[in-house]
Parts: structure tokens; C-alpha cells; sequence
């Protein structure tokens, strides 16, 4: 080389050219820039240590995997793939960091997070975009945000100023202010204050206080130890109300009134209980069961069982039935008119005066030394007359029979009990047709099941005749029969019976 330098006074002639091989064994040159930076592609293999340069800069190319190194600075670059095992005070711009395992992330600027976990955030701000899963991790403020799905485990000192809760369940807000809660189910609220609530539905729970409320509509399912103010247009089905002060039922059924005070009860059925005090009111219908130191002015009393009226004035009994009548008494019953009815025993009772009144029908069953003054159009069907001061008329009873056709065999009308007449006696009249004649007979019986002809026609009743019928024996019961005198000849009669008292 010292006489190659001699002979070559050009320093350029003293540059030297360096090759390499190829995979084909071909020689390659190595080229520099003009700067003398090598210039090319380590394709494959290992570079362990660089000596003597303590700082380098790729401009460009691909990094494929970098083991145990430390990169300073990386300004333009895009890694694509791979693992990171530490980044200690690196900036990333811009780009996608598919997965970071173990690191720690100071700040994040305008970056979005689209998947993966993160373990722990310390002092960092989310301005916008979307987090879609916290798992066991802790915000402390979140300002103008929207949680549009997930569960929030536990919130704390937190504040809600706008949007929707969708849900929360078994969690506790201790404090809601100027909120509106749309839909949804509030399960539990523990010693809260709701101000408003408009278009909810309260199904279940306890309401301890409400006051200034106006519930519109649905069912109040209980009130414990409450004050409803005013209730319009309400239907109360069960429960107790303890007190109800200046309130009106206008309609519905009110099953148990305790200790309380109507004023004033129009058009309402009362149908059990008990009524301590009515002054001034009207019952309609129902069942009072008892009834002490009440006066009824007016009104209908349409059924009274097992009670007591110890004075009846100017009232009418228009029906019904006074079962019995057990050692009381009536003391006055002035201008009363009993029209129907049955008075069914009165024992050791006394009436001691009835002026004026009518009995004009039923069953007097059993009259026990007392004193009937005048009985007009009555009947006495059984039982003991004591004494009898005199009997003004005597009684008459009639029954009739139009209009019934004969048969060829005789036909026995019903039997007449004709122990109580003195003189009784048959109308039979023959309307026909044509020249149809009928035969009658009367039959007298002891025991109503067998009977004895007394008296019968002789030659039969021509069509537009009469004949009466006298009996000449008397036993307790008689009827007439009746027959067409010829055998497919039938006819219509009328029969009538009179009867009259001895």
C-alpha cells in the first residue's frame, strides 16, 4: 500500500469498495449516502450490541422485534405488532395500541380506548367518546357524561345532574334533587322526600310521611297512621280509617265504621255494624241489629230482628212478620194502622190500648187472656173463644167454578169444610151446548177420603137451566160432582157455593 499511495497522489483513487453475498452467493456492494451512512435492508438475524454509538436514529424501515432494548424516541413511527415490555415517559400521538398489558398510561390526549382492560386509572380524565365496561374500578368525577349500559356496583358522593338512570339496582341515592324519574320501578325509598310525582305508579312499599300530595288516580293499596286532607273521586276497598273529619261519601261501601260520627248520610246502605248514635238521618234499607235510646221521626223500617221499639208514635206498619213478642211491652201505638202481616205468638204480653187500628188481614195464631172489642170481616180458623159477649152478624163465604166442561163419569170438585156454616147450599147452571143435560150429586164425608151421596138431581139439568142443591145431612167436610147425563154428550157448568155462619 505505500507505493499505491506514492503512485496515486488522488485521495480519491485511494477510496475501496466493499461487498457482500447474497443468498445466491452473487457479491453485492454495500452503499453509503453522501454523508457516508450505510445505506440498506438487515434483513433477518440478530444485532446484539451496537458499540460505540450511544445514539441512533431509523429514519425509516421496519423494526421487526426488538428484545430487552430501550428506545428513547420514536417520533412518526408505527409498531404494528408485538410486545412492549416497558414505556416510561413516551408520548403516543396517534395510531391504535391494540393491547397493553401491566403499563401504565400517565396521560391520554384525544385517544380512544375500543377494547380491552383497564386495570387501574389514577388521575385521569375521559373529555368524550365511549366506556363501555369498568370492572371493580372507581370514578371519582364524571362530568357531562352518558352511562348508557352496565352496572354500577357502588356510587358514592356522586351527583346526577341530568339524563336517565335507567336502572339501579339494590343501591341507595341519598340525596335527590330536581330530578325526574320517567319510568322504571323505584323499589326502596329510605327516608327520602319525593316533592312531585307526576303520571308514576307506586306499587309496593311504605310511605312513612306525604304532605301537600295530590294522589290522581290508581290504587293506595294502605295508609298507616296517615291524614288524607281531601279524597274526590276515590274508591276506598278495605283497610281502617281512624278518623274522617268535615269528609263525604258520595258513593261505594264503607264495611266498618269504629268510634266514628256520621252528620249526614243520603241515599247510602249501611248492611252491618254498629250504629251507636243517628240523630236526624234516614235508613233506607240493611239490617240495624241493635238499636238503644234512638228515636225514628220518620222513613220506613223494613225489617227489625231481635230488637226493641219501647214507643211507636204516628207510625204504619205496612208488612212483615212480628215473630215474637217475649214478656215486653207496647205502651202506646196511637194512629197506627197495621194493613198485613202475621203476629205469630204474643205470650204474657200486654197491649193496653189500641185505638183507632185495623187488622185487616193475616193469622192471629194464639190470643192469651186479652180482649178483642170489635172483630169486622174476619176469620177464626182454630182455637179457644173464653168468652164471647155477643156476635153482631154472621159470617158468609162464597167460591165459584166457570166454565167447566163435563165428562162421561162423575168429577168431584175440591171439598168445602162446611163445619162452621149453619146453612150452605150449591148454584149449578147448565150453559150447554145444544140439548146436552148434566147430572150432580152432593157428597158429605167425616175424614175427607171417603165419601156418601146425599143429594142428587133426578132427571138432569137441561142446557139454560139452574138447579140448587141442598145438603140434608151434615158431616165436616162436602163437595158436588158432575157428569153429562149422556155418554159422549159433554156441556159446560157454573157452579157456585154460599155458605153462612150460625
Amino acid at each position: 500500500m505505500p507505493n499505491f499511495t506514492t503512485f496515486n497522489t488522488n485521495p480519491d483513487n485511494l477510496r475501496t469498495l466493499i461487498f457482500g453475498q447474497d443468498a445466491t452467493g452473487t457479491a453485492q456492494p454495500v452503499r453509503t449516502d453522501t454523508s457516508g451512512n450505510v445505506v440498506g435492508i438487515i434483513l433477518d438475524g440478530t444485532i446484539s450490541n451496537i458499540s460505540g454509538l450511544t445514539t441512533v436514529t431509523i429514519n425509516s424501515g421496519t423494526i421487526t422485534n426488538l428484545l430487552n432494548g430501550t428506545l428513547t424516541s420514536v417520533l412518526g413511527a408505527t409498531i404494528t405488532a408485538g410486545t412492549i415490555t416497558s414505556v416510561l415517559g413516551a408520548t403516543v400521538t396517534a395510531g391504535t395500541l391494540t393491547n397493553l398489558l401491566n403499563g401504565t398510561i400517565t396521560s391520554v390526549l384525544g385517544a380512544t380506548i375500543t377494547a380491552g382492560t383497564i386495570t387501574s386509572v389514577l388521575g385521569a380524565t375521559v373529555t368524550a367518546g365511549t366506556l363501555t365496561n369498568l370492572l371493580n374500578g372507581t370514578i371519582t368525577s364524571v362530568l357531562g357524561a352518558t352511562i348508557t349500559a352496565g352496572t354500577l356496583t357502588s356510587v358514592l358522593g356522586a351527583t346526577v345532574t341530568a339524563g336517565t338512570l335507567t336502572n339501579l339496582l339494590n343501591g341507595t341515592l341519598t340525596s335527590v334533587l330536581g330530578a325526574t324519574i320517567t319510568a322504571g320501578t323505584l323499589t326502596n325509598l329510605l327516608n327520602g322526600t319525593i316533592t312531585n310525582v307526576l303520571g308514576a305508579t307506586i306499587t309496593a312499599g311504605t310511605i312513612t310521611s306525604v304532605l301537600g300530595a295530590t294522589v290522581t288516580a290508581g290504587t293506595l293499596t294502605n295508609l298507616l297512621n296517615g291524614t288524607l286532607t281531601s279524597v274526590l273521586g276515590a274508591t276506598i276497598t278495605a283497610g281502617t280509617i281512624t278518623s274522617v273529619l268535615g269528609a263525604t261519601v258520595t258513593a261505594g261501601t264503607l264495611t266498618n265504621l269504629l268510634n266514628g260520627t256520621i252528620t249526614s248520610v243520603l241515599g247510602a246502605t249501611i248492611t252491618a255494624g254498629t250504629i251507636t248514635s243517628v240523630l236526624g238521618t234516614t235508613i233506607t234499607a240493611g239490617t240495624i241489629t241493635g238499636i238503644l235510646g234512638a228515636t225514628l221521626t220518620a222513613g220506613t223500617l223494613t225489617n227489625l230482628l231481635n230488637g226493641t221499639i219501647t214507643s211507636v208514635l204516628g207510625a204504619t206498619i205496612t208488612a212483615g212478620t212480628l215473630t215474637n213478642l217475649l214478656n215486653g211491652t207496647i205502651t202506646s201505638v196511637l194512629g197506627a194502622t197495621v194493613t198485613a202481616g202475621t203476629l205469630t205468638n204474643l205470650l204474657n204480653g200486654t197491649i193496653t190500648s189500641v185505638l183507632g187500628a185495623t187488622i185487616t188481614a193475616g193469622t192471629l195464631t194464639n190470643l192469651l187472656n186479652g180482649t178483642i172489642t170489635s172483630v169486622l170481616g174476619a176469620t177464626i180458623t182454630a182455637g179457644t173463644l173464653s168468652s164471647v159477649t155477643s156476635i153482631s152478624q154472621k159470617s158468609f163465604q162464597e167460591s165459584q167454578l166457570i166454565n167447566t166442561p163435563t165428562a162421561n163419569t162423575f168429577t168431584p170438585l175440591p171439598a168445602v169444610t162446611t163445619s162452621v156454616f149453619g146453612t150452605y147450599s150449591f148454584f149449578v147452571y147448565n150453559r150447554g151446548p145444544g140439548v146436552n143435560r148434566v147430572d150432580a150429586q152432593v157428597e158429605i164425608s167425616a175424614n175427607g177420603s171417603n165419601w156418601y151421596t146425599d143429594v142428587t138431581t133426578v132427571t138432569g139439568i137441561l142446557a139454560g137451566s139452574v138447579d140448587v142443591l141442598v145438603p140434608q145431612r151434615f158431616l165436616k167436610y162436602t163437595r158436588l160432582s158432575y157428569r153429562s147425563s149422556l155418554i159422549g154428550a159433554p156441556s159446560t157448568i157454573d157452579v157456585f157455593f154460599n155458605g153462612q155462619g150460625t
